[in-house]
């Protein structure tokens, strides 16, 4: 096997692969440019903002989740064909999404088509046409979110857990327009929440596949004359507790209960994430082998009930604070059988961890993180929020290698911190049969 065989040339050793590098770079107005190298054909984009639901006022409500339907429509030069047009031209694809505090716009295209497709998806950022047309165009798309959503009783109950967890404020403040704001906006509303949120030093340009320096220039070429401005400051979010319940359509109940989580700046939110592994969920029609979290908590614990339809445990992570919980679906009369076993789970946290279930939910963090960086789009957004929260950026290596430290101690010690603070408990759907706030809270300190 190591003689050349004659007439054969001989194999040569390709170069190792290096590493990728990242690079940031701030423009003279604050805007943040961070790149990631790949070798790649395609790209990666993404312009953040940290802007959304939580910095809107009264008077501007919504107007995150309309910009978020005016994206690639109409601009002030270009009419909603030509910018579509002009997008497929160069093969791209984009998307936008607002969040609580967070309004982003992505596009995936050739490397070699990078600046053109940037300097599109920074148009329809910075110069949406805000006519009346548009506006009842974008309208007829939020009603319809908004009429979705009432059927997505996972996603409903969790806007509710987060209106209940903080008042309605902040964090609080629903992520969707509600229907009388949506019949009201205008586009001076959009525009004014535009002047009082956005500037400069809130944008961050991220890149995947794309040389760090070009990527500079094409940032510099479209935010480069913004001028820094006073924006209103982001209030920081207060966390209350508390109980709220939505009557919903009759059958099925949609149930969450939660308490304050480690902020993502916190050094605690490591351990939250592995905490988070180490209970699992799913629903009852899972199927397959390994990989689908069937030794999780949650799993054998909650979901071994036939009763309970879906079972899985949330950790969401903002940059002043978090909501950590279990949120389940049940026939309406079974709620209180249902409740009472997430609660039981949840309290079990405060008494400790095998070795062996440690080392399974790290394995499992450390895999999930790994496999979702191999996706450009993911890894794209992960190099915007890191720069958004942490103003700087940790590798996947690092990460992996703050999970692997985590100990048992760790999880109980940041079980026993979040489940010291109030519960916020939330009902979606046919709530006659939830129990009272003071029965719920009893089952969760016992």
């Amino acid at each position: 096997m190591n003689m050349p065989m004659p007439g054969t040339p001989s194999a040569e050793v390709g170069a190792a692969v290096s590493e990728p590098t990242t690079k940031v770079s701030t423009l003279p107005n604050g805007v943040r440019v961070i790149t990631e190298s790949k070798a790649s054909m395609g790209c990666s984009m993404a312009i953040f903002c940290a802007t959304g639901s939580r910095s809107e006022t009264l008077e501007t409500h919504g107007a995150s989740h309309f910009m978020q339907h005016l994206a690639y429509k109409a601009t002030v030069d270009k009419s909603h064909f030509g910018l579509t047009r002009a997008i497929e031209k160069l093969g791209g694809h984009v998307a936008c999404g607002s969040s609580r505090d967070c309004i982003t716009y992505a596009g995936e295209c050739l490397t070699s088509n990078a600046g053109q497709l940037f300097g599109l998806m920074a148009e329809t950022f910075l110069y949406p046409r805000l006519e009346k047309l548009d506006i009842d165009n974008a309208r007829t798309l939020v009603l319809a979110d908004i009429q979705n959503s009432m059927k997505n009783g996972a996603f409903a109950v969790q806007d509710v857990l987060h209106t209940v967890a903080y008042q309605g404020q902040t964090l609080g403040a629903p992520m969707l327009c509600n229907p009388h704001a949506a019949e009201m906006m205008k586009g001076s509303v959009i525009e004014a929440f535009k002047q009082t949120t956005i500037s400069p030093q809130r944008i961050i340009v991220s890149a995947v596949g794309v040389d760090h320096d070009r990527m500079v220039e094409y940032a510099d070429k479209a935010f480069g004359e913004m001028q820094p401005r006073s924006v209103s400051e982001l209030v920081a979010a207060q966390y209350g507790g508390g109980d709220c319940r939505v009557p919903s359509e009759p059958g099925q109940v949609h149930l969450a209960l939660g308490f304050e989580g480690m902020p993502c700046t916190a050094k605690e939110s490591v351990a939250a994430a592995v905490l988070q592994s180490l209970l699992g969920g799913g629903d009852q029609f899972s199927a397959g082998g390994p990989g689908k979290g069937l030794t999780s908590r949650i799993f054998r614990n909650v979901l071994s009930h036939p009763e309970i339809l879906t079972a899985t445990s949330f950790n969401v992570s903002y940059k002043d604070s978090g909501l950590f919980g279990i949120q389940a679906t049940v026939n309406a009369h079974d709620a209180q059988m249902a409740i009472t076993s997430v609660a039981e789970e949840l309290t079990s946290l405060r008494g400790g961890f095998s070795e062996e279930e440690v080392t399974r939910a790290k394995n499992m963090t450390i895999s999930a993180l790994f496999l979702n960086l191999e996706t450009m789009g993911i890894a794209t957004e992960d190099l915007g929020r890191q720069i958004m929260y942490y103003g700087s950026r940790k590798d996947g290596k690092a990460l992996a290698a703050e999970v692997s430290a985590i100990t048992s101690q760790d999880l109980q010690k940041v079980a026993k911190q979040i489940l010291s603070s109030p519960l916020s408990f939330a009902a979606y759907g046919d709530v006659a049969y939830v129990p009272s706030y003071s029965e719920i809270v009893a089952l969760t300190r016992a």
